[in-house]
């Protein structure tokens, strides 16, 4: 089995372990602004084991493990579940994400498995949504455009979230904070909204939906400003 099929396998796999779970939510560990729960733990195993049984020499690059460097040219990049506190609450809004750098090109998939929407992207082939082709909006002004943000990991970055919050407020139509920055890049690779700002993200957190955004005509990028790294993403038509 290719790795992207092998992806789509192992992702509706940790899915259905979520969804059975999700009345269930065993909390290990709360900070401030931020929690660890067990289905995050148990939904990465699922994961890596299912792909490494197939793929034993890749690499993992995962929320939970961190970095497994085995082989360079293959890699895997994994957030076991995007949106744990929304999970823990019982707010319908999270997935699973799963990308791919190597000899078989780049890949994102990203499961919402409460809504049975997989999103997917493979480098030159295109984005999808349940294997419908997806684009960007047209949006082409910015009063007519909708933007999920996404801040609350510390003091500093509030401060600068709530600036931005501010800013934008009086440019766009609405302003939406989802909780799960990588449903708002797939959200953006289809239309449903227009542009998004996350601060201080890791790579599980944006990079499946990056590559599902730029097949779908969007655009991403980082900058530091500071000392936060801000992350904007478009739909190519707008500029932030």
């Amino acid at each position: 089995m290719d790795r992207f099929n092998l992806g789509v396998e192992v992702i509706k796999k940790a899915g259905k372990y979520l969804k059975e779970k999700i009345q269930e939510c065993v909390k290990l560990k709360e900070n401030r602004y931020d929690i660890k729960i067990l289905q995050d733990i148990e939904s990465e195993k699922i994961i890596i084991e299912n792909l490494k049984k197939i793929y034993p020499e890749d690499s993992f690059l995962s929320e939970e493990s961190g970095i497994d460097k085995k082989n360079k040219e293959n890699l895997w990049i994994i957030d076991p579940l995007d949106g744990s506190f929304n999970f823990s609450r019982g707010i319908p809004h999270f997935c699973i994400s799963i990308a791919y750098k190597g000899k078989e090109g780049k890949f994102g998939i990203v499961y919402d498995f409460l809504r049975e929407e997989i999103f997917t992207g493979i480098e030159g082939k295109g984005a999808y949504l349940n294997q419908k082709k997806i684009m960007v909006s047209k949006i082409d002004k910015i009063e007519e455009s909708i933007l999920s943000i996404g801040f609350m990991s510390g003091e500093d970055e509030i401060k600068y979230g709530l600036k931005i919050l501010k800013e934008a407020s009086k440019k766009v139509k609405k302003i939406r904070i989802f909780g799960s920055a990588s449903l708002d890049l797939c959200y953006l690779a289809s239309g449903r909204i227009d542009l998004l700002i996350h601060l201080n993200l890791k790579k599980w957190d944006y990079e499946a939906g990056r590559i599902i955004l730029n097949e779908a005509g969007g655009k991403f990028k980082k900058e530091r400003i500071d000392n936060i790294e801000v992350f904007k993403g478009t739909n190519g038509k707008l500029i932030i």
